[in-house]
């Protein structure tokens, strides 16, 4: 984006969820439900294997784009079969979102009621677990009419899961979700859109085409490959320092 100037009546946001409206150290979607009460040590155990292999290659941003594509999806794959294995509960899943393990970043709760006041439609696309996600936000008073989740979704069967619903969504491949009527024709005439993530595969995050984009990377994590990466990829790099207030005010000042 060329200008850095909103018209408000044109723009929508699309953003990650997990450690980006979340803050760093907060747990993850699926990294939440290895804290269910009487969850299967063995799930844990195969869990924590999975993500100790996977996690340095989902963060190695020198990887082969197709190669690491297909890596990520196994992993998702690995851990949906495990959660099917040990019978998780849509009990559990329910629970879980309402407790603390998942926390907001500073500045979301107010950001989003801003952007619901002026109309301004948030799109969250994320790796992680829809039926989650709904759920740490109502928990929060902010799950508003203007915010719009498209995620991995659970479906259950006699109160146990049953698999997921749909295409696997994981950080490489937000460029490929599908996007549900409702949301298309909400962005009709929409054409500016603030991208937020904490990955740089987040810039990738697409609902339609043909619009003017304004990338904003949380950074959470420095190092000197990470923040050359994100100078690369993000058009402004908020640090742990910064919070939601910041893109409030960035919207108030440029529109």
């Amino acid at each position: 984006m060329n200008k850095k100037i909103f018209d408000l009546n044109k723009l929508y946001i699309v953003t990650d969820f997990d450690h980006t409206l979340t803050t760093k150290n907060s747990q993850n979607c699926w990294g939440v439900l290895s804290t269910i009460p009487n969850i299967s040590k063995d799930y844990i155990t195969q869990s924590i294997k999975n993500n100790d292999y996977y996690f340095p290659i989902e963060q190695d941003d020198s990887i082969d784009y197709e190669i690491k594509n297909k890596m990520m999806k196994k992993w998702y794959q690995n851990h949906a079969e495990l959660l099917v294995q040990y019978n998780l509960k849509e009990i559990d899943i329910n629970e879980v979102s309402k407790k603390n393990s998942i926390v907001l970043r500073k500045g979301v709760v107010d950001f989003l009621k801003y952007t619901n006041e002026k109309k301004i439609p948030v799109i969250i696309i994320s790796a992680g677990i829809s039926n989650i996600i709904e759920g740490v936000l109502k928990k929060n008073n902010c799950f508003f009419n203007n915010v719009y989740v498209i995620s991995n979704i659970f479906k259950f069967k006699d109160g146990k899961l049953k698999s997921l619903r749909n295409n696997i969504i994981h950080s490489l491949n937000k460029n490929k979700v599908e996007v549900p009527p409702k949301i298309k024709e909400i962005l009709k005439n929409k054409d500016e859109v603030i991208i937020i993530g904490d990955n740089t595969g987040d810039t990738l995050m697409k609902v339609k085409e043909e619009s003017e984009t304004y990338k904003i990377g949380f950074l959470n994590y420095k190092d000197d490959l990470k923040i050359k990466e994100f100078k690369k990829c993000f058009d402004i790099i908020y640090t742990n320092n910064n919070d939601f207030n910041d893109i409030i005010e960035l919207i108030q000042k440029n529109s």
